[in-house]
């Protein structure tokens, strides 16, 4: 439990710092780019999702397998295997993204996107050079999929963070005395993630328990064992990313390039709400998976209600102030006060439907741990048939908000469909305390704090006694949403117990 707990911080410390790095500079690229160059960046996180297709579920066959074999005494000798049998696949398929990307450049700057104020060829140069920066950071999943399967999520945050730092940050300096144009943006990115990944792989080499003589090779037997699971991670992965990447999609191709760059700002804050998720996720798969495959059921129960309830409480804390406070936010965070009026919708429904899909981390986590997969692909599959006739009418009607719309549906359809199939086969009779236990206390404690926050103050100020109130309301909120949930309120008043007890 230290070791898990260890991780968890970790993974929250490096997560937090990652969001701060990845939404704190946004307003100065937008006033440095542009809106409609800020919407290339939009487009390169898309595609950095879509090139996760390639990943052809080695990632997480990796994390899996090296959380089942790492205590496995008879099984630790085929770690070295196992991560060499994969990479001669990572990096052939990265120079194949690079090409692929290159070659749609001409045909999505000239036939698909629609730039007002930048050029065909300006735009159709920035993609290119985008899939150089895609391709070249796209290994470092990979490595990082296999570090955490070794549970040395310090480690791979320290590495994450510290490339954060220096892509967010740095590329201001290439903005502001290089050039502020979106081709620099690109050129830093290529190289901060070039970085990445040569910096993962060495370290995952490094820290794999590996016999020093003997020397890893391919393993054809690795992909032939890997096969099933990775294939319905792969089916998985796919309609994922076809079901996250879909309002974007069709924003670029039905409406103007500056809206994309509207609507990626949205998302940023409500992908930095979602980097409060990812950390136990990261943390706990491997866990889960490990006490699965030892059918450790009753520890295993255990720590699923317990993990799921830390998660409840993060997620509605945080979704509570940004649905409720979001037009603040903006705010604070642009300083522009029509910016913040125009997205504070938007904002408020993609939050929701983030908060959901959160939810829905650690019971996936769950089927994964039990390599069951089919449930998720038919899952996403459903949702991907009826969301896109509903996101081209949304987007059509309804402009961002339309698209916004669409996320919340397919999140919240999953918590009220998804939980009720997995309990059927795992954990059952464990459905009804999910529901009632673990996610409904915080939230509910969460938003009527938040309520009654929003009623008792005025409009935060955009200052620093803006942010101190938001600060304290945050406090507050996730302080309820804590006390409210049984296991969370338990586990708090045990630690306490026993550190008010060592310092006696």
């Amino acid at each position: 439990m230290p070791v898990l707990r260890t991780n968890i911080l970790a993974n929250y410390a490096g997560q937090i710092w990652m969001a701060l790095m990845g939404v704190v500079f946004i307003p100065l690229y937008i006033k440095l780019l542009g809106m409609e160059a800020f919407g290339l960046v939009g487009l390169m996180l898309s595609i950095q999702a879509l090139s996760m297709l390639f990943d052809l579920g080695m990632g997480g066959v990796l994390n899996r397998e090296l959380a089942r074999r790492v205590h496995n005494a008879s099984a630790a000798h085929t770690l070295g295997d196992l991560v060499r049998t994969f990479e001669w696949l990572v990096w052939p398929i990265a120079l194949m993204i690079v090409a692929v990307i290159w070659l749609a450049s001409g045909p999505l700057a000239n036939h698909w996107l629609h730039p007002e104020h930048l050029s065909r060829a300006t735009t159709a140069h920035a993609i290119a050079i985008m899939g150089l920066a895609v391709a070249l950071q796209w290994p470092s999943s990979f490595y990082a999929n296999g570090l955490s399967g070794l549970e040395r999520q310090p480690v791979l945050n320290l590495i994450n963070a510290g490339f954060a730092t220096l892509r967010g940050a740095g590329v201001l300096v290439v903005l502001y005395w290089v050039s502020p144009t979106i081709s620099a943006f690109m050129w830093w990115y290529a190289a901060v993630g070039a970085c990445q990944s040569l910096v993962s792989a060495a370290a995952l080499w490094l820290l794999l328990p590996t016999d020093p003589q003997q020397r890893s090779a391919f393993r054809a037997a690795e992909l032939r064992d890997a096969g099933r699971f990775a294939g319905g991670l792969v089916a998985i992965m796919a309609l994922s990313i076809m079901l996250t990447q879909l309002d974007r999609i069709v924003i670029s191709a039905m409406l103007p390039l500056a809206e994309l760059g509207y609507f990626s700002l949205a998302m940023s804050v409500a992908a930095g709400m979602g980097r409060m998720i990812q950390p136990m996720f990261n943390a706990l798969y491997p866990r889960y998976s490990r006490l699965a495959s030892l059918d450790q059921q009753d520890s295993l129960t255990h720590l699923y209600h317990l993990s799921n309830q830390c998660l409840a409480v993060v997620v509605a804390a945080v979704a509570a102030v940004l649905m409720i406070f979001g037009r603040d936010v903006l705010y604070l965070w642009t300083g522009d006060a029509t910016t913040a009026a125009r997205l504070a919708l938007p904002l408020s429904i993609l939050v929701a439907g983030t908060a959901f899909n959160g939810l829905m981390n650690l019971p996936y986590a769950l089927q994964l741990a039990h390599g069951w997969t089919r449930l998720t692909v038919g899952t996403n599959l459903v949702a991907l048939v009826l969301g896109i006739p509903f996101c081209i009418w949304a987007v059509g009607h309804h402009g961002i908000v339309g698209a916004a719309w669409l996320w919340f549906a397919i999140n919240l359809a999953f918590v009220a469909v998804g939980i009720p199939l997995m309990h059927r086969r795992l954990l059952r009779s464990e459905m009804a305390r999910w529901y009632v236990r673990d996610i409904l206390p915080p939230a509910i404690a969460a938003a009527v704090v938040a309520l009654l926050a929003s009623r008792l103050l005025p409009a935060l100020p955009r200052s620093l006694e803006g942010v101190f109130q938001l600060a304290i309301v945050s406090g507050a909120v996730l302080l309820s949403a804590a006390v409210a949930a049984p296991l969370v309120r338990d586990l708090v008043r045990q630690q306490l117990a026993e550190w008010f007890g060592f310092r006696r």
